[in-house]
């Protein structure tokens, strides 16, 4: 009865889309018989095909050791021909919608890795900063072999990251191997809620020069919202220049992307994208409406930065809007849809266009390489992830106005510990600094 059930779901969607599949122009092209022939030959093709999975389908229901449900066979067969297509495209049940949604807002509980699978591995985007995995020492880059033990060969995506997720408090043992190394290390991180804040560390950087600087950490729903306040926040403290810092930004919205963007651009492309559907071919471009001042700008990128932060890197870039430094972007240039299926309950997120930046230069797995290149070595990372959690740890102790006992004991540290120089920081900060005094010399010229 089952299998009935499936043949007649099977056959109703071949008439639906009869007309798409086999409904081609190819009569325009091709004599009439002959392609009369070909659509034949195609349905005859595709009806084979069909008729193999419902056998396959009814294998699975009559001789498995378990019994099935038809359902599940069917979620399984989504996220195999999904996980085929490419790293991105996803299937996701009525729960995973929702936990994709609450991501978008910014609040998840987790180890805050963004992951993906590439070549059947297990890989780190990267680890988002203030959580417990960049804390732990995650890397950009690293392989995760392992998780409490269990190989992660041929694990989906969805799988791996309902391991990564769940109860908090939860300790979970990663066996990573960092890029260009080959012994794997164990590393124990406790689960904990993630609080993903758009905009951190928005201050005067040199008081002399007046140069501002401010991180974003991802593109989420208030964004450009906590940006603007920001950054009118720093023109109030007198801010000359900027340094915008999108290292370890893994992306987010495409049209907060956009918006932002736009913040610092008065006209032309931001970004287009292009399909193999026309209907996925869209030009995005700035507006002069809310452009914020023309002030010399900086922004410092890593391999770490991804998707909608390689959107605002490659846009500033190309209009000559701010200097690019730091280390070649990671390369997620993909156009994600969220296809509703299932009356709704269920999703596809599939991959439907490429990004391209204003120059007509795809974005997809080449990424953006920077204007002044400063690369780090392996330790220099590793002490760039100790600094951004120790600030992280100083901004909360200050803003909770803890005991003096606490203060002091940071102090103790910090005359104990060397301060670390970030020196693609350094770097931004003089390259402002050098325009600053360009500009001086050239007005009493």
């Amino acid at each position: 009865m089952k299998f009935k059930s499936c043949f007649s779901v099977v056959f109703i969607i071949l008439l639906l889309l009869k007309g798409n599949v086999f409904g081609q122009d190819n009569a325009l092209e091709t004599p009439l018989a002959e392609a009369k022939k070909e659509v034949k030959q195609e349905r005859t093709s595709v009806y084979e095909e069909f008729e193999e999975f419902l056998k396959i389908v009814k294998e699975l229901q009559d001789k498995y050791v378990e019994e099935i449900k038809l359902n599940t066979i069917l979620t399984n067969a989504y996220r195999g021909m999904l996980s085929g297509l490419d790293p991105y495209s996803q299937y996701f049940s009525s729960d995973e919608l929702e936990d994709l949604k609450i991501e978008t807002e910014g609040e998840f509980e987790g180890l805050g890795i963004e992951v993906i699978i590439k070549d059947g591995i297990l890989i780190v985007i990267t680890p988002l900063l203030d959580s417990p995995a960049f804390k732990a020492g995650i890397l950009v880059g690293d392989r995760i072999i392992k998780i409490n033990g269990e190989s992660t060969e041929n694990m989906s995506i969805r799988e791996a990251v309902k391991k990564l997720r769940g109860k908090l408090g939860i300790k979970i043992t990663l066996t990573v191997v960092h890029e260009g190394d080959t012994v794997p290390v164990d590393i124990t991180i406790e689960r904990a809620k993630i609080y993903v804040n758009s905009i951190r560390g928005a201050r005067i950087v040199d008081d002399e020069y007046k140069i501002g600087y401010l991180a974003v950490s991802n593109f989420q729903e208030n964004t450009v919202k906590d940006l603007d306040i920001a950054i009118q926040n720093l023109l109030k403290n007198g801010m000359k220049s900027m340094i915008l810092d999108l290292r370890f930004n893994p992306g987010g919205l495409l049209n907060v992307a956009v918006d932002m963007a736009d913040k610092f651009l008065e006209k032309g492309v931001i970004v287009s994208t292009r399909g193999r559907d026309k209907t996925q071919n869209y030009v995005y471009r700035a507006h002069k409406k809310g452009t914020y001042p023309n002030f010399p700008l900086a922004v410092i990128v890593n391999n770490g930065s991804a998707s909608a932060s390689e959107i605002v890197a490659g846009a500033l870039k190309d209009h000559k809007r701010g200097l690019l430094l730091g280390i070649k972007t990671f390369g997620k240039g993909s156009v994600q849809s969220l296809i509703p299926v299932g009356n709704g309950k269920a999703a596809l997120k599939l991959t439907t266009a490429w990004y391209y930046t204003p120059s007509g230069v795809c974005i997809h797995e080449k990424g953006i390489e920077p204007d002044v290149k400063i690369p780090l070595s392996f330790a220099e990372t590793k002490a760039l992830h100790e600094h951004l959690s120790m600030l992280s740890t100083e901004r909360k102790t200050n803003a909770a106005k803890e005991e003096n006992a606490v203060h002091n004991e940071i102090s103790e540290r910090k005359k104990k510990k060397p301060l670390y120089e970030d020196i693609q920081l350094e770097l931004a900060k003089d390259i402002l600094k050098g325009i600053e005094v360009y500009t001086k010399g050239k007005r009493t010229r």
